[in-house]
C-alpha cells in the first residue's frame, strides 16, 4: 500500500461507518422502528438480556431516555423486562421471540451483505482484513476509554490552530447533549 493509499484509510473507514449508518436507518424504517430501537434489539440479540442502565448507555442517552426507549419497545411487544437474578433492586430487558425473530433476521441479513461483498476475496486476504479491522477497533476503543487524554489531544489541536492566526478558545466547549435514543446510531458502531 502507497503512503496516499495509508492516509486515505480514515477516510474509508468514515465511509464504512457511515455505510453502516445507513443499512441500520434503512433496517430501522422498514422495520418501523427508530434507529435506538434497533441497536437494542440487535444488541440483545447478541448480548443477551442487559439492565437499562447498560442499554441507555450503549445509546449513549442518560437512564430515563433509555426506560422510555424500552418502555416504547416493549409496547411494540419487542421486548420484556425480567427480574434480575442476583439483584433483587434491578431489572433485565430480554427479547420477546418476536424481538428474538427480528434480531435473528437483520443478523441474517447484515451478514449475508458483508458476505456477499467479501466472495471473491482470498481466504488470506479476508484474514488479513479481519486481523486489521480488529486492531483498528481496539485502538478506536483505547483511545474512546481515556476521556482526559482525548480531551487534552483536543485542546492541544485547538490552541496549535490558533498559533496560525485562528482564535483561540477561552474554555473548552461543554460536551455534547446526548441525542434521543432514535438518533444516536453513528458513534455506536456494530452491527445493525
Amino acid at each position: 500500500m502507497t503512503e496516499t493509499g495509508r492516509a486515505d484509510m480514515p477516510d474509508r473507514m468514515r465511509d464504512l461507518v457511515l455505510a453502516v449508518d445507513a443499512y441500520r436507518r434503512a433496517y430501522a424504517d422498514v422495520l418501523g422502528l427508530g434507529v435506538g430501537e434497533v441497536l437494542t434489539i440487535s444488541d440483545l440479540g447478541r448480548e443477551g438480556p442487559r439492565p437499562v442502565s447498560l442499554l441507555a448507555a450503549r445509546l449513549g442517552v442518560a437512564p430515563p431516555a433509555g426506560t422510555a426507549l424500552v418502555d416504547r419497545m416493549q409496547s411494540k411487544g419487542l421486548v420484556v423486562r425480567r427480574p434480575h437474578p442476583t439483584d433483587r433492586r434491578s431489572t433485565l430487558v430480554d427479547l420477546t421471540p418476536r424481538g428474538r425473530r427480528v434480531a435473528e433476521l437483520m443478523g441474517r441479513l447484515f451478514q449475508d451483505d458483508v458476505q456477499s461483498a467479501l466472495d471473491d476475496a482470498s481466504v488470506e486476504h479476508v484474514e488479513e482484513l479481519a486481523a486489521l479491522l480488529d486492531g483498528i477497533a481496539a485502538a478506536l476503543r483505547h483511545g474512546a476509554a481515556d476521556v482526559n487524554r482525548l480531551r487534552r489531544r483536543l485542546l492541544r489541536e485547538d490552541t496549535a490552530g490558533a498559533d496560525d492566526g485562528e482564535d483561540a478558545p477561552t474554555a473548552p466547549a461543554p460536551p455534547p447533549t446526548p441525542a434521543g435514543p432514535d438518533d444516536t446510531a453513528e458513534s455506536t458502531g456494530g452491527t445493525p
